[in-house]
């Protein structure tokens, strides 16, 4: 019989020796186990023990998860079907607009469904609509032109959330108003055009330089309330709120030299290039310039510019029966020269040709020139004359719009 070498009796020794230490750490991991946890010897059969548990019965840990939220997530709109109410107009902005600067609101019978489409204004503005509860809101950009006409459509598609649409096209007619003539003098004044300052009632912002034309169009509808102060001084007064002659000269001077009509009445081409000059601020480039007539002897004609008197000459007026009328007029004619006719007060029928540097304030009454032997005193058939070279002067310092302000 063979002996086992040596190195085969070692091997199976040291393997002997592994083998019981595996068992008896087994068994000492049980042991430990079986006393930490009573009655858990099932949780040796896990490779992770449980958790220690700070009480007895406290119950096992909820696996692991995300927690659930809050609160729960908002329900869609519920949208139409077939069998859903029509959706109807309650409510649509006024046939005529009185403030173009204020949003236009179209209200439906119930909430405005996300998907329905906006109303549509027709000609086009700079602005955008939004949706506000059962209301669709237009804020224009700055303002809807003012004078102006527009179209509004609503859409066949318009939908109020579980109501069917409304089902047909629907076209309302809108027009815009003119702003109030508070608002046409004060822009003429922060422009220039009107020899007056405005002052308020009460403690309010004004501008005093250029404005954007959202502020420009605000003060127009909505113009502050106070008073117009001549300035200069000797401008002549202005009525607030009033078209009166200083408003339409200074209008009409605006209009020449933005080349529109003068018509000496606020129309929407007028209200466009206001608005426009007052966010471009564009301001008159001369100063104010108005007439003096005096019928004190000796009589006498001053031109103002600004707060200077930049001409000054001898005139004639009215004799008896033919008085050149006191008041405050724009001139609205002129020509460097032309043909009058008439009668004297005392019957005598007159036809004078070439009468040079014309200026018409009122009805067949003019500033012009006319050779007499002396002037500064009532001569004429109603008409304020000047020497020629004079009337030639002061001729070219006016123009259409300037005012001729008679005193007595």
């Amino acid at each position: 019989m063979n002996r086992p070498s040596r190195w085969l009796t070692l091997r199976l020794l040291t393997l002997a020796r592994v083998t019981r230490i595996g068992f008896l750490a087994a068994g000492s991991l049980a042991l430990v186990t079986a006393v930490l946890v009573p009655g858990t010897s099932a949780a040796l059969a896990s490779s992770t023990p449980a958790p220690a548990s700070t009480s007895p019965s406290a119950p096992a840990p909820a696996p692991t998860s995300a927690p659930a939220p809050s609160t729960a997530p908002a329900s869609p709109q519920a949208p139409p079907t077939a069998s859903s109410p029509p959706t109807r107009l309650a409510k649509l902005p006024p046939s005529t607009i009185v403030d173009g600067a204020q949003p236009l609101t179209v209200t439906l019978s119930a909430p405005v469904y996300p998907t329905s489409p906006p109303p549509m204004l027709s000609p086009a503005v700079a602005g955008r609509w939004r949706i506000a509860g059962d209301s669709e809101v237009f804020t224009p950009a700055s303002t809807l032109e003012p004078c102006s006409d527009y179209a509004l459509t609503v859409w066949a598609g318009t939908t109020s959330t579980a109501h069917a649409p409304l089902g047909r096209r629907q076209t309302i007619r809108l027009h815009v108003a003119c702003p109030p003539i508070a608002g046409l003098q004060q822009a003429l004044a922060r422009l220039g055009y009107l020899g007056a300052r405005f002052d308020p009632r009460y403690d309010v912002h004004l501008p005093s330089g250029r404005e954007t034309r959202a502020q420009a169009a605000a003060y127009a509808f909505r113009p502050p309330r106070g008073r117009l102060a001549p300035d200069p001084s000797e401008a002549p007064p202005v009525q607030l709120g009033q078209l009166d002659a200083s408003t339409r000269g200074a209008l009409e001077v605006f209009q020449a030299d933005n080349r529109l009509a003068g018509s000496g009445e606020p129309n929407r081409a007028t209200w466009a290039s206001l608005l426009y000059d007052e966010s471009a601020g564009r301001r008159d480039p001369q100063p104010y310039t108005w007439v003096t007539v005096s019928e004190s002897e000796p009589e006498r004609l001053n031109v103002y510019r600004g707060d200077r008197v930049a001409f000054t000459t001898l005139a004639n007026t009215g004799v008896a029966g033919a008085e050149t009328q006191t008041g405050i007029f724009p001139i609205y004619a002129r020509y460097v020269s032309t043909s009058m006719a008439g009668e004297d007060p005392d019957g005598t029928k007159y036809d004078v040709s070439d009468v040079p540097w014309v200026n018409y304030f009122n009805g067949g009454d003019a500033v012009h020139g006319y050779p007499r032997e002396a002037y500064g005193f009532p001569q004429s058939n109603g008409c304020v004359e000047l020497p020629i070279e004079a009337a030639r002067t002061v001729f070219g310092m006016l123009q259409i719009g300037d005012i001729v302000d008679v005193e007595g």
